[in-house]
């Protein structure tokens, strides 16, 4: 009998160590919300303020399109020492080698007054290019605000799997003593115990995949929010998930009207249109006749020879030049812009359908989400109700060990599936929003988040 009590104890030693493998308060979790970590994405990430570039680029392209309608005042001058060698006409035989200084300087002035309207619609096409850098930017936001919520609630995810892995180890240790006692009194095998010892330590190799993905999604998340070495420190870690989530979903009709009309990439589409037709009737210029003011004044005087010369020279004038015959350069030209334009507005065209078929595709997977996780939520409570008097039927012997086994599996798995059900429905809400061009105001309540992750 003494053998027993020195066996148990041997059996406690080799299990026990590996109780301490959840501690308590050791899932990760903090205060982020999702509006922050989008806030902060839009405040700090690389491809925000590379698009802030390309619209500074873009309007400076449109002020050099300006200055073409005000005149252009050049400065001449210089100051040098020359050699000549000259023939008078009435001498044809003898020469006059003359070495003398001489200083220049001018003033002149070019007014372009007429090019066939290319000067207008080449000032047009670059506004249409600023609208366009602009719309290129509220798309980059767009994708990115998506972005941002996906690896923020793949993150969520995996803290609810951490506390599902928790909450099954911890059951299973609970098993596993009490199995220990009854297995000491002789009321138990010893399988049976082993049996809460194995389940427990499934629970914590659970835990720590989905400690691992949590990592994962920091990571990326962090790289989103432009944070330093990509690292999300602890104050930054996302909250927990919000069981609260608004169930209204819009129509397709509504959905599509409003991404017609607010879809950042095919306004840009629209802009990309008005500056290939206004670069086309720029072309159209090339026909007409350039007409320009011209006016300046120049000074020269020569030393070291004499008579010292000194002379100035002003001059203003209207002239006019026509190309007759260029060969058809001017007809190709304005051919391939032509044929820029038709190409954007079919693509245009394909983008529209690309948006359509993108929210049908959005509203039934949104649709479908919303059902699967009304039922996956009913399906955990009642799953745990069946644990639960499995659990009283087992501790009193009315049920065996494998019907117990079973109940804790299927809550587990309902428990997964009910948060996984939970996260896919707020990403199919979030794929749907950014499908229809409904960028969220991250400064403002946002009707389709729950009340904590406003």
């Amino acid at each position: 009998m003494k053998r027993i009590p020195l066996f148990m104890a041997l059996i406690v030693c080799l299990l026990f160590p590996f109780q301490g493998a959840i501690a308590e308060g050791s899932i990760p979790a903090g205060r982020l919300t999702i509006k922050e970590a989008q806030r902060l994405a839009l405040d700090n990430n690389p491809d925000i303020r590379q698009a802030l570039a390309a619209i500074r680029s873009a309007e400076a392209l449109l002020s050099q399109a300006y200055s073409a309608w005000w005149p252009q005042i050049s400065a001449n001058g210089g100051y040098f020492r020359k050699y000549a060698d000259i023939q008078p006409d009435w001498q044809p035989d003898s020469s006059v080698v003359k070495r003398f200084n001489e200083l220049n300087g001018g003033l002149e002035v070019n007014w372009l007054l007429f090019n066939g309207f290319a000067r207008r619609s080449q000032t047009l096409a670059a506004k249409y290019g600023v609208e366009q850098t602009h719309r290129v930017k509220e798309n980059t936001e767009r994708l990115l605000l998506e972005a941002v919520a996906t690896a923020f609630y793949q993150s969520q995810l995996a803290q609810e799997k951490m506390h599902i892995a928790e909450q099954n180890s911890a059951f299973n240790r609970s098993l596993e003593k009490n199995a220990l006692i009854r297995y000491k009194v002789g009321s138990a095998p010893k399988s049976e115990m082993l049996n809460f010892s194995v389940r427990a330590l499934q629970a914590e190799s659970d835990f720590i995949e989905a400690k691992r993905a949590f990592t994962i999604a920091c990571s990326v998340l962090a790289e989103l929010m432009g944070l330093p070495d990509a690292d999300l420190k602890e104050d930054l870690y996302p909250a927990p998930v919000d069981q609260n989530v608004q169930e209204t979903i819009p129509s397709y009709a509504e959905l599509v009207d409003i991404a017609l009309h607010h879809r950042p990439d095919l306004l840009a589409l629209e802009s990309a249109i008005g500056a290939a037709r206004a670069e086309k009737n720029a072309k159209k210029g090339a026909w007409a006749p350039t007409i320009g003011l011209t006016a300046g004044v120049n000074y020269l005087k020569q030393t070291d020879i004499h008579p010292v010369q000194e002379e100035v020279t002003a001059y203003g004038g209207v002239g006019v030049s026509w190309d007759l015959f260029t060969g058809g350069r001017r007809s190709a030209e304005f051919q391939q812009k032509k044929a820029d334009q038709l190409a954007i507005e079919e693509k245009k065209h394909r983008k529209e359908l690309e948006i359509q078929s993108a929210i049908r595709q959005a509203l039934a997977n949104a649709s479908a989400a919303k059902e699967t996780w009304k039922r996956q939520d009913k399906a955990c409570e009642m799953t745990l109700k069946i644990r639960n008097d499995i659990e009283k039927l087992y501790t009193t012997g009315s049920a065996d060990l494998t019907r117990l086994n079973e109940a804790q599996t299927d809550l587990v798995r309902a428990q997964g599936l009910g948060a996984s059900s939970l996260i896919q429905f707020r990403l199919a809400l979030e794929k749907l929003r950014s499908e229809s061009g409904l960028t969220p105001d991250v400064s403002m309540s946002d009707p389709w988040r729950g009340e904590s992750e406003r």
